[in-house]
């Protein structure tokens, strides 16, 4: 059975979905995203190189199916999760129900423009794949430098802008990056670029092939 061809509405569609995902259809592009980013995300945390007691804050977090792994990385840990999508906070909460009552985890709302917690809170911070996102680009990597404790690292991971150009969904809604542009933003930020990883990853796609993407992951310190 062939599968069926889309048009532009209904790739469109799913651009909308996965910058920020919504209802019934945004539960399932959550799904499709846990699935398709769980090397990338992982690969992630391991370079954040968790330590005993580090308050850590993840930008759009999706459904957090990772976080029981992370939680393991070191004791004492105390995560934050922020998402503009109220879908995606309330899957992670189910999800992660028995984290959230033991008092180590919490999900909050944000609006992709300001991050509402202290200046310094913050040992580690990571995000993958929402940087194409970002609203305001530069001041939204300022937030994050504000919030990140100084001698603190961020972790910034995203498909490169060659490999997405390619896609058909990207054309809306996502702004692309190379590897120069990702480092440029975060140096214009304060950040100083401590380490630049290059690599393959293989993700799943929406027809649940595997596909080989090139991917970069900066970590940057304050």
């Amino acid at each position: 059975m062939m599968e069926k061809e889309w048009n532009d509405e209904e790739w469109q569609e799913l651009a909308n979905q996965l910058s920020e995902p919504q209802g019934d259809a945004g539960i399932k592009t959550g799904e499709m995203m846990a699935s398709s980013n769980e090397n990338m995300i992982f690969r992630t945390i391991d370079l954040l190189g968790l330590s005993v007691d580090e308050e850590v804050l993840e930008i759009g977090h999706g459904s957090a199916s990772h976080l029981n792994a992370l939680m393991r990385k070191a004791s004492g840990l105390e995560y934050t999760g922020i998402d503009i999508s109220l879908t995606m906070i309330e899957e992670a909460k189910r999800i992660n129900s028995a984290l959230i009552d033991a008092g180590s985890v919490s999900f909050h709302l944000s609006d992709g423009l300001h991050i509402d917690f202290s200046d310094n809170q913050f040992d580690k911070i990571f995000t993958v794949n929402t940087l194409y996102f970002w609203k305001d680009p530069k001041a939204y990597a300022q937030e994050i430098y504000r919030v990140l404790k100084p001698g603190g690292s961020f972790c910034l991971a995203i498909a490169t802008k060659d490999f997405m150009e390619k896609l058909p969904f990207t054309k809306w809604v996502f702004q692309l990056y190379n590897r120069s542009m990702a480092e440029e933003l975060l140096s214009s930020a304060g950040f100083s670029i401590q380490s630049v990883a290059e690599e393959k990853d293989i993700a799943i796609s929406r027809t649940g092939e595997q596909v080989e993407r090139d991917i970069i992951i900066v970590t940057a310190g304050k």
